[in-house]
């Protein structure tokens, strides 16, 4: 490999993990989740959001034009939007009503999340964002990546050492909540579900006043 690919992987890789990074909807769930399941479970929603974040950036990577007119589709844009409203919302009552309290003493008996629904709950809270892509956009003009000019192998192995960065956030994320859980009882941990399904309901309200106006 030489010094000009590596350093082209190693751009690529930021991308993801900055990309990942800042904590909307998607971060408050894993977050939850790792407060909830563990820190295994928390990894798990952190792919799922993964999984979304490698769709938005493959549609980036196509060219601008094409990102710009998806999102510019007025009924399109309104549909995502207002399922992302009801997610949202769902998730916040959700998190507040989840009472640790109360399941502490059937949690022997209760069925855990299977992998499946972990990924499924990140990537269909992350998926309803499409306003992701302006993120991404504005990371690959700031590392000047010229995925234009490269060849459908070469965008290929740019998504993936995307997704790599992506993965190290949510692993790095879900690691540093589990410690932090760990310094909780469960009252303590009950009081950071209401705090979070609250953030959750109010990114939910406030999205909704601002599509309406």
């Amino acid at each position: 490999m030489s010094v000009i690919s590596f350093a082209l992987f190693a751009k690529a890789a930021a991308i993801g993990l900055l990309g990942a990074a800042p904590m909307g909807p998607s971060g408050v769930l894993v977050i939850r989740k790792t407060l909830d399941k563990g820190r295994f479970g928390g990894f798990l929603t952190g792919l799922g959001v993964m999984l979304s974040d490698m769709i938005y950036i493959a549609v980036t990577m196509t060219g601008l034009s094409l990102v710009l007119g998806y999102l510019e589709n007025p009924r399109v844009a309104m549909a995502v939007k207002m399922t992302g409203c009801v997610l949202l919302m769902f998730f916040g009552i959700s998190t507040i009503r989840n009472n640790p309290l109360a399941k502490a003493r059937r949690e022997r008996n209760a069925r855990a999340d299977s992998i499946w629904q972990n990924v499924l709950s990140g990537f269909l809270v992350a998926v309803v964002n499409p306003l992701v892509v302006f993120i991404y956009m504005g990371l690959f003009a700031f590392f000047a990546l010229p995925v234009d000019y490269m060849d459908m192998p070469g965008k290929l192995e740019m998504l993936l050492l995307c997704a790599a960065g992506d993965v190290c956030w949510w692993l790095i994320l879900s690691f540093l909540i589990n410690k932090l859980r760990n310094r909780f009882d469960l009252r303590g941990v009950w009081m950071i579900n209401r705090i979070l399904g609250t953030i959750l309901i109010a990114a939910s309200a406030g999205w909704f006043v601002i599509l309406v106006i």
